[in-house]
């Protein structure tokens, strides 16, 4: 979507489970300046595992973090992930772009658990041999977009761009990335309910996957062993409840980063089978749960790969005072920060 004249400001929106994050950066291509960010936290039950149920208090949660940043524009790219978003690689033979379209719409049929007439239909090529193609396939719930886009409308903000969160990651991990490995890299967030993961190589993606698996997950678990409210126990898990001994939680969050790294076994499991012959060199870990002391070295020693914390700022120009909080809270950040990336004129996801 384009303009005549100058772009219109834009900004990220990432609508997560247990907050709602915003960033705008100033710049294009690969040249940004941090502008504002905020994080605002949601209450546990107002997003359950990505479904909208409080939609007033995240209407006002948008708009304290607007607020927050100081931000004035009114356009964001928002994103989507969950169980109603499916993302598939398709081979098709070699076709014209109308051709391809049409395509499309049977592979979905094929593809798509869902009612073809229920779902927003997208695609992407990311490569070509001289009969075939290879096509990313979206489709995501109609009523799911829907469903954000109207707390963002009702919040005084309009949704020019929507994305997934798993591209957004890819978005800002491929401006700050060091290497170009041949390796295929897995960027997972593990949010607060959905575990987003996006496989990728040589600046495209190969696999991707929501699994609703996240921090409530720990949560829970400390709440159950020492019998506590859920936010006594989220306080807890960051180590900041009083009268708690660290000792009683550490062998709840050791049982759920187990039943994690089994989720993720299997998602490189079911990657294995959609690939021939590829191989992940290194996981790079986004969202609030990579936060968790040691979870990076309890999954790099499960895998025998590298597994390093994303820095979503890490070419991105930013206030050297601001250095020390965004370091801890860029993880949290790498989703919103691939969102204001975005500018109106891309192709939407």
């Amino acid at each position: 979507m384009g303009w005549f004249g100058k772009d219109k400001e834009i900004f990220g929106l990432d609508i997560g489970s247990s907050a709602v994050k915003v960033v705008k950066l100033e710049g294009s291509g690969r040249d940004f300046e941090l502008d504002a960010y905020s994080i605002v936290p949601l209450p546990p039950d107002a997003i359950a595992e990505g479904i909208i149920k409080d939609p007033p208090v995240v209407v006002r949660a948008i708009k304290e973090a607007v607020a927050k940043a100081g931000i004035k524009a009114r356009d964001a790219t928002i994103s989507v992930s969950g169980r109603e978003v499916i993302v598939k690689k398709v081979l098709l033979p070699k076709a014209t772009p109308k051709e391809i379209a049409d395509a499309i719409q049977l592979e979905a049929e094929h593809h798509i658990p869902f009612a073809i007439d229920e779902v927003f239909l997208d695609y992407q090529v990311v490569g070509e041999t001289n009969t075939n193609m290879d096509l990313i396939l979206v489709a995501v719930k109609k009523s799911k977009v829907t469903e954000y886009f109207a707390v963002a409308e009702e919040a005084q903000v309009t949704p020019v761009i929507v994305d997934l969160d798993g591209f957004a990651l890819q978005n800002q991990y491929e401006l700050n990335a060091a290497d170009g490995g041949t390796d295929a890299v897995a960027l997972i967030d593990i949010g607060a309910s959905v575990m987003k993961t996006n496989v990728v190589r040589g600046g495209v993606s190969i696999f991707a996957r929501d699994i609703p698996f996240g921090g409530n997950n720990y949560t829970q678990a400390i709440a159950q062993r020492l019998n506590v409210a859920f936010e006594k126990a989220e306080a807890a898990k960051l180590g900041q409840a009083s009268g708690v001994n660290s000792n009683e939680v550490i062998p709840a969050l050791e049982a759920v980063s187990r039943e994690l790294s089994l989720e993720v076994q299997r998602t490189f499991d079911y990657f294995a089978s959609t690939a021939e012959s590829e191989r992940i060199g290194k996981i790079v870990l986004s969202g609030g749960c990579a936060l968790l002391p040691g979870l990076d070295e309890f999954l790099s020693s499960s895998w025998g790969i590298p597994v390093e914390l994303v820095r979503p700022f890490q070419k991105i120009k930013v206030d050297r005072a601001r250095g020390a909080e965004l370091a801890t809270a860029g993880p949290v950040l790498a989703v919103a920060v691939g969102l204001a990336m975005r500018r109106p004129r891309d192709k939407s996801a």
